[in-house]
C-alpha cells in the first residue's frame, strides 16, 4: 500500500511538472510573437541615450553615456557594441581619462571574445596594469579574462587545449571573486557559480541561484543568466530533466524580454525539443529559426556557425513532417470533398423525395377533400332519398285512402242499386246514375288529392318545369298546394302517362283539350326539340345519385 501511494505521488508530481512546462512553452510562444515590441522598447532606450549624447558637452559625461550605450548594445548588436567600445577607448585616450581607458579596453576585449577573436582579446588586455585598478575594475578585468578563456575552451572542444583554457577560466574566475563586493547585483549569481564550478556544492549553489530568481525581474539579463545556470545545476547534479527544461525555458523567456541576442538558452531548448521526437519538431524548428535570426541580428559569426550545424537537420525533419501532414491533409480534403458530394447528393435525394411526398400529400389532401365533398353530396342525396321515400309513403297512404273511399262509395252504390231494384225503382236509379253532380265531386276530390300527392312527391316540380319555359310563358299557381290543368297534364307525363287519351281520362277532360294544352306549352319551351325528355328528367333524384357514384 505504501509503495502504491509513493508511486501515485511521483506520478502526480510528474504530471503537474509536465503541465507546468507546457504552460511555460505556451508563454514562450506568446513572448516570441511579441519580440518586435520588446525590440522597439530597447531601441527607444538606445535612441534616448543617443539624444543625450548629442546634447552633452562634458567629456566625462560623454564617456558615461558611451559606457551606457555599450552596455545596451553588449548583447544586442555586436557591431554597435564594438563601435562604442572603440569610440569610448579613443575618447578616453584623447582626454587622458585613465578610468575609462581601462574600462573600454576591458569592454573591447569582451566584445572581441564574443566575436571569436580570443587571441586578440587577450592581447588587448595584456597592457593593462592591475596594480592601480580599484576593486570594481579588478573584478571586471578578471571576469572578462575568465570569460575569454571560457569561450576559447568551448571553441576548442575535443582538442588538448580545451582543458588548459578551462583551467585558466577557473583560475581567473577565482581571482575575480576576491574583488566581488556584496553590494554588487551579481554577487549571488557569482557565488552560485563559485559553488558550482570550484567548490562543487550543488545545493549551496542552488540556494544562491534561487536568491537571484526571487529578487530579480523575470525580464532582466541577470535573471536569464541565473535561470540558465540553475537549469544546468539540476541537470548536472540531479539529472532532473523536468527542472532543467523548466529553467531553460525561463532563461529563454528572460533573454527575449531583455532583448539578449547573444543567447544560447533558446538554441539549446530547440535542440532538446527536437530530440524529443516528431511531436515537438514544429516548435523546435520555430525556436531554432528565432535563434538564427537573433544570431544574425547580433552578427555573431560563431553562433551562426553553431546553429547552422543543427538547423538543417531540424528544418529537414520539420519539412518532412509538414509534407507528411500535407499528404494527410490532401487525403483528408479528398475524403471531405467526397463526403460533401455524398451529403449534397443525399440532400438532393431527400429534397427530391420531399417534393414527391409533398405532391403525394397534396394529391391525398385533394382526394380527401373530394372524398369529403362526395360524402357530403352522398349524405345530401341519401337525405333526399329518405325524404322521397317518405313522400312516396305519403303518396301510397293517400292512394290507399282514396281507394278505400271509392271502395266504400262503390259499396254504397251497390247497396243503393240493390235496394232500388228490389223496390222496382229503376227509373229513379237511372236518374241517380245519370246525374253529373257525383262525377264532378269525385273528379274534384281526385284532382285535389292528386295535386297534394304529386307536390309532396316532387316539391320542386313547378319551379323546375317553369325553368324549361320562357319567362313570359311560365305558369303561375293559384295556390301553392294546387296545380293548374297545364301543370297536371305535364305532371302525368312526368309520371309516365304520355298518351293524350289517358291523360284526358284521368283529368276528366276531352282529348282535344289535352292536345291543345300540350301544344301551347311546348311552344313556350326554351328547347322545343328536347322538351318532352326534359320533362321526364325533372326532379330526378335517382339520376344524380348514379352520376355521383360514377364520379367516385
Amino acid at each position: 500500500m505504501l509503495r502504491f501511494y509513493i508511486v501515485s505521488l511521483f506520478l502526480s508530481l510528474s504530471l503537474t511538472s509536465m503541465a507546468g512546462t507546457e504552460l511555460l512553452l505556451h508563454e514562450l510562444d506568446a513572448t516570441i510573437a511579441q519580440r518586435a515590441q520588446y525590440i522597439r522598447e530597447k531601441e527607444g532606450r538606445i535612441n534616448n541615450l543617443k539624444d543625450k549624447l548629442a546634447k552633452e558637452r562634458d567629456n566625462t559625461a560623454v564617456l558615461k553615456i558611451i559606457d551606457d550605450l555599450y552596455n545596451e548594445y553588449h548583447v544586442f548588436k555586436f557591431d554597435s557594441a564594438m563601435y562604442y567600445a572603440d569610440w569610448g577607448l579613443t575618447l578616453a585616450n584623447m582626454h587622458g581619462n585613465a578610468y575609462y581607458t581601462k574600462l573600454f579596453t576591458i569592454y573591447r576585449a569582451e566584445i572581441l571574445a564574443i566575436g571569436g577573436l580570443y587571441s586578440e582579446a587577450t592581447e588587448c588586455l595584456a597592457p593593462l596594469d592591475t596594480r592601480d585598478m580599484e576593486r570594481q575594475m579588478l573584478f571586471k578585468f578578471y571576469m572578462v579574462i575568465s570569460k575569454v578563456y571560457s569561450y576559447w575552451s568551448s571553441y576548442s572542444q575535443n582538442t588538448p587545449f580545451a582543458e588548459v583554457y578551462w583551467q585558466k577560466t577557473m583560475d581567473y574566475f577565482e581571482k575575480g571573486l576576491a574583488y566581488l563586493d556584496k553590494g554588487n547585483p551579481l554577487y549571488d549569481y557569482y557565488q552560485g557559480e563559485y559553488y558550482s564550478y570550484l567548490n562543487h556544492d550543488a545545493m549551496k549553489a542552488r540556494q544562491y541561484y534561487q536568491t537571484v530568481i526571487k529578487k530579480e525581474s523575470d525580464s532582466s539579463r541577470i535573471y536569464a543568466m541565473t535561470s540558465y545556470a540553475l537549469a544546468n545545476n539540476y541537470l548536472n547534479y540531479e539529472h532532473d530533466e523536468d527542472k532543467y527544461e523548466e529553467h531553460l525555458i525561463r532563461a529563454a523567456l528572460a533573454d527575449l524580454r531583455s532583448c539578449t541576442m547573444e543567447a544560447v538558452a533558446l538554441q539549446i531548448l530547440a535542440t532538446r525539443l527536437f530530440e524529443k521526437g516528431e511531436s515537438e519538431v514544429e516548435r523546435a524548428e520555430r525556436y531554432i529559426s528565432v535563434s538564427m535570426e537573433d544570431a544574425k541580428f547580433y552578427n555573431n559569426r560563431l553562433r551562426i556557425l553553431e546553429i547552422s550545424r543543427i538547423l538543417p537537420q531540424i528544418t529537414t525533419t520539420y519539412q518532412a513532417r509538414v509534407e507528411k501532414q500535407n499528404h494527410r491533409l490532401r487525403y483528408s480534403i479528398i475524403f471531405i470533398s467526397l463526403l460533401v458530394v455524398a451529403i449534397l447528393f443525399t440532400t438532393y435525394l431527400i429534397l427530391r423525395q420531399n417534393r414527391k411526398l409533398k405532391v403525394h400529400r397534396r394529391q391525398l389532401a385533394d382526394s380527401n377533400e373530394r372524398q369529403a365533398e362526395l360524402n357530403t353530396q352522398l349524405h345530401e342525396l341519401n337525405q333526399r332519398l329518405v325524404d322521397t321515400n317518405k313522400r312516396r309513403e305519403g303518396l301510397a297512404s293517400i292512394y290507399i285512402d282514396l281507394c278505400a273511399k271509392y271502395i266504400d262509395k262503390l259499396g254504397k252504390y251497390q247497396t243503393l242499386v240493390k235496394r232500388k231494384i228490389k223496390a222496382n225503382q229503376t227509373q229513379e236509379l237511372l236518374q241517380i246514375i245519370s246525374s253529373t253532380r257525383i262525377s264532378e265531386e269525385d273528379a274534384a276530390t281526385f284532382l285535389t288529392r292528386f295535386d297534394k300527392a304529386f307536390l309532396e312527391l316532387y316539391p320542386t316540380f313547378v319551379d323546375e318545369f317553369n325553368a324549361l319555359l320562357h319567362v313570359s310563358g311560365r305558369i303561375q299557381q293559384k295556390s301553392p298546394h294546387t296545380l293548374t290543368t297545364e301543370l297536371r297534364t305535364f305532371a302525368l307525363i312526368r309520371l309516365g302517362v304520355k298518351n293524350t287519351a289517358d291523360i284526358a281520362g284521368l283529368l276528366f277532360l276531352s282529348n282535344q283539350t289535352i292536345y291543345n294544352c300540350r301544344s301551347v306549352i311546348k311552344n313556350k319551351a326554351i328547347n322545343k326539340e328536347s322538351f318532352d325528355d326534359d320533362v321526364m328528367h325533372l326532379c330526378t333524384v335517382i339520376k344524380e345519385n348514379q352520376r355521383d357514384s360514377k364520379e367516385r
